[in-house]
């Protein structure tokens, strides 16, 4: 990913690679102030917000990088976060935050009432919400990107390609990729892009990490939104339903 030229790295305590990350990174050679990287907090029930900044050092130390650019709050009550813990959780990286371990702080997996929750409480606004997002979410997604940038929230879409049981099969999508001369993937992620909204897509070849990192030089048209929104759903796309309402619920 690295040597193809890709500088954003989204990762999670979840996924259990920090350790992992942080050497491919020094294998690399590429400088850190040159990288973007993205890690989420996993919640747990026993995190306080000192907790949380130790937490945060952990992950530090894993990937061995002396800050984050953006550390996100990986799930609400989607994932079994009751607010009260969501609000302990985020007041924890607003501290990280105020002492130069991440430089920016976001959120995952939330709807509209739980990130107006947080900043007023807090006084802090998330810079970014972390979703699941394609052109077959419900209309409540849509509504919650449209509001997030409305308020300068970047939205940043994860799920983009179905996951590894679907790799952005569909037929309406093949029929708009065969139009514009370029492959499914980036038929999915130049939908997101066209939107304001950033791609994290995965992939495990070289062949497909170079090309998802060329999305330039092709447009969809209308009649392609059309095509790819008004199809149903393709067989076996993931869906994560890691909202419990307001986002892809």
């Amino acid at each position: 990913f690295l040597a193809s030229g890709g500088r954003l790295i989204d990762t999670a305590q979840l996924y259990g690679n920090h350790r992992d990350v942080g050497l491919a990174i020094r294998e690399s050679g590429v400088p850190r102030e040159s990288l973007w990287i993205t890690s989420k907090l996993l919640p747990g029930k026993e995190l306080t917000p000192d907790k949380v900044v130790r937490s945060v050092d952990q992950s530090l130390e894993e990937l061995s990088t002396p800050y984050l650019d953006l550390m996100l709050v990986h799930g609400a009550e989607g994932w079994g976060v009751d607010r009260e813990l969501d609000l302990k959780l985020w007041k924890g990286l607003v501290e990280a935050q105020r002492l130069g371990k991440v430089r920016n702080i976001g959120v995952a997996n939330h709807n509209r009432g739980e990130i107006e929750w947080l900043t007023a409480e807090t006084g802090v606004m998330p810079v970014v919400n972390q979703i699941e997002y394609h052109p077959w979410v419900p209309a409540e997604t849509r509504e919650l990107v449209l509001w997030c940038q409305s308020k300068g929230i970047a939205v940043t879409a994860y799920g983009s390609l179905g996951g590894v049981k679907n790799k952005a099969e569909g037929d309406a999508v093949a029929a708009v990729a065969k139009e514009r001369g370029v492959s499914n993937a980036q038929v999915l992620l130049k939908w997101a892009l066209d939107q304001g909204v950033a791609v994290i897509p995965g992939a495990t070849s070289a062949e497909h990490i170079q090309e998802n990192l060329r999305l330039t030089g092709f447009d969809l048209t209308p009649s392609d939104l059309l095509t790819l929104e008004g199809s149903g759903m393709p067989k076996s796309f993931r869906r994560w339903h890691s909202c419990k309402s307001g986002c892809a619920s």
